[in-house]
């Protein structure tokens, strides 16, 4: 797919709300035999109403890497330099499916935080760097203060802020 379709990728800017533990290389491996179980029919232990929802999902990606498998096969006894539409097209297709997947099972398995989650975080986080730098200004809190991470700081922050 890197080379094949590299500017048209699924959008997997999602991956960011991830855990850090969560993102690793192995992750695409885990996904495909999570994958493969639930289109198989298992279902995730103490998660069965997801499990049913991504089972469907979880049956196209299958289908649809078996059908990029053939395409690829089929293409490997021509021409290994040359990628057909047909070839681009399934590429794309399991891209999306496996896209959606990952982020349909992360979600399942880890609390992924919504957009609004992280707008309203990084709101808290402006506010507060802001505060310090006011308090700052004004001389309410000493660099010193805060190199030093002094805990009655900690809480006098939260309160300037408010006020």
């Amino acid at each position: 797919m890197d080379e094949c379709i590299p500017h048209e990728r699924a959008n997997r800017d999602f991956c960011v709300k991830f855990p850090e533990e969560i993102r690793h290389d192995n992750l695409a491996g885990q996904l495909w035999f999570g994958a493969e179980c639930l289109a198989a029919g298992s279902i995730i232990m103490n998660r069965e109403i997801e499990s049913m929802a991504m089972k469907p999902l979880a049956k196209d990606l299958t289908r649809s890497l078996e059908e990029v498998r053939n395409i690829i096969r089929d293409q490997a006894l021509r021409d290994l330099n040359f990628y057909t539409e047909k070839m681009k097209d399934s590429l794309k297709h399991f891209d999306v499916l496996f896209a959606e997947f990952e982020l349909s099972y992360v979600s399942a398995m880890v609390p992924v935080k919504s957009p609004k989650e992280y707008y309203v975080q990084q709101e808290v986080i402006v506010l507060f760097c802001e505060t310090v730098e006011r308090a700052l200004r004004l001389g309410y809190l000493t660099q010193d203060m805060i190199d030093d991470y002094e805990p009655a700081l900690m809480f006098t922050i939260p309160r300037l802020a408010i006020v």
